[in-house]
């Protein structure tokens, strides 16, 4: 490999040794890309359906690999997340030891308040920490995206009256309610456990983590519950190229399902999640991305505000999760647009037995139209605010990386926005 690609002593060191503790890496090494840090590098030309890493089960950190006397001071319902993070956290040196390698090519918690939204300063939009700067204060401005954040500066949001699940809206809630609750759970048994520290192996477990069932053990109702870490295969960046993973009692097989040439990077799937998905769970987002999406919900409900209508959505499966790409809008979202003028018996009618009567497709596409313009409105005004405050001060020099990250983001919903508008479907 060239130099220029060398990952690092630390890198090196550590990839022999997973070498010699049995994982079989073909083709592919550690690199470090220029401008984007470490990433897995093909030594030669792959072919689609080789695979690229075999880890060994014995070398694979799970649950089930923490001693029972450890794990026996958590409550029943402890996430598998807390309990791992919180040995990580406090088990012995010696304990440790056989992992000491590994840890050190991980990143460090100061790579974490850099890229994850939830550690960024209020400023920002993060959260409230054991650890947060009291002189912290969080600005009028919500710079965050929608679905990151759950809040909107231009926009008046409806309200939802029924609970459903979005695994792609108000993100960072979400990841602080995951968070406290294994803090809490893990205080309960560790009163002097560290946060710094807890908080560190969670945010590793949270974003190098792979899924894994023992054979002789039932797939978990959450996914979150089916975790464990892998020496070596942490090494794989995320694309949205399909990659292929299979695990045994012995071993855990990961194949690309495209060919490599020799120095390319060579990518695994994380799953396919929209861009603010990833910024807010993983610290970064594609510039290229065909899973990307937006969602109109909180615009959406405004204009359906009535219990009448929203009960309609709710008994015909039409509630909530109206996404937008930049090929246009969902059929759900197409559904709630023709709900805000039809009566709701002609609606039912329509979506159930595909009648005509009521329905003005003009209409429909005026007022997806205007949820649209709404968000780009959204868009464009925050853009201009987070360029007025990075140049005004109020966001510091320290943190124009993360504001620039995130008008990156907005510029990519814009885009999102205006392919929307410009669809077929939605011409007038």
């Amino acid at each position: 490999m060239s130099s220029d690609w060398s990952p690092g002593e630390v890198h090196e060191t550590f990839t022999e040794w997973a070498l010699a503790q049995g994982v079989i890496a073909n083709k592919v090494r550690p690199a470090r890309f220029p401008g984007r840090g470490l990433g897995m590098i093909a030594t030669e030309k792959i072919e689609a359906g080789e695979f690229v890493v075999k880890i060994p089960t014995t070398l694979i950190l799970t649950r089930e690999k923490i001693p029972s006397s450890f794990r026996s001071q958590f409550r029943e319902d402890t996430r598998v997340q807390a309990i791992m993070a919180a040995y990580l956290t406090c088990a012995s040196a010696e304990e440790l030891a056989p992992y000491d390698l590994w840890r050190k090519t991980w990143p460090t918690r100061q790579c974490f308040e850099d890229s994850l939204p939830m550690l960024w300063p209020r400023s920002l939009g993060g959260l409230t920490w054991p650890d947060t700067d009291p002189n912290d204060s969080p600005s009028k401005m919500n710079y965050l995206p929608p679905c990151i954040s759950g809040t909107w500066n231009q926009v008046k949001q409806g309200r939802a009256l029924k609970q459903y699940e979005s695994d792609h809206q108000n993100l960072v809630k979400q990841q602080e309610k995951r968070i406290r609750t294994a803090w809490e759970d893990v205080k309960a048994a560790i009163p002097d456990i560290d946060w710094k520290g807890f908080s560190y192996h969670w945010l590793i477990l949270n974003t190098r983590s792979f899924y894994w069932v023992a054979p002789d053990q039932e797939a978990p109702e959450d996914r979150n519950d089916a975790m464990a870490l892998l020496p070596f295969a942490d090494y794989f960046n995320h694309s949205d190229i399909e990659c292929d993973v299979k695990f045994d009692e012995s071993q855990y097989t990961l194949s690309a399902t495209e060919n490599y040439e020799s120095g390319d990077e060579v990518y695994m799937n994380y799953g396919s999640h929209p861009n603010d998905f990833l910024l807010t769970e993983y610290g970064f987002f594609l510039d290229k991305h065909d899973s990307d999406c937006i969602y109109l919900d909180d615009i959406i409900f405004r204009d359906l505000a009535s219990p009448e209508k929203q009960e309609e959505l709710w008994l015909n499966q039409y509630y909530g999760d109206y996404s937008v790409t930049s090929d246009g809008v969902c059929y759900r979202t197409e559904v709630a647009a023709c709900l805000v003028y039809m009566e709701e018996e002609q609606w039912r009618n329509h979506v159930l037995e595909g009648s005509e009567e009521g329905f003005d497709e003009k209409k429909t596409n005026i007022i997806i139209q205007g949820w649209l313009k709404a968000y780009l409105s959204e868009a464009e005004v925050t853009v201009s605010a987070l360029h007025t405050a990075m140049k005004s001060g109020a966001v510091p020099e320290a943190h124009h990386g993360k504001a620039e990250a995130l008008i990156r983001r907005w510029a990519q919903i814009h885009r999102v926005l205006e392919g929307a508008l410009s669809a077929t479907s939605l011409s007038d």
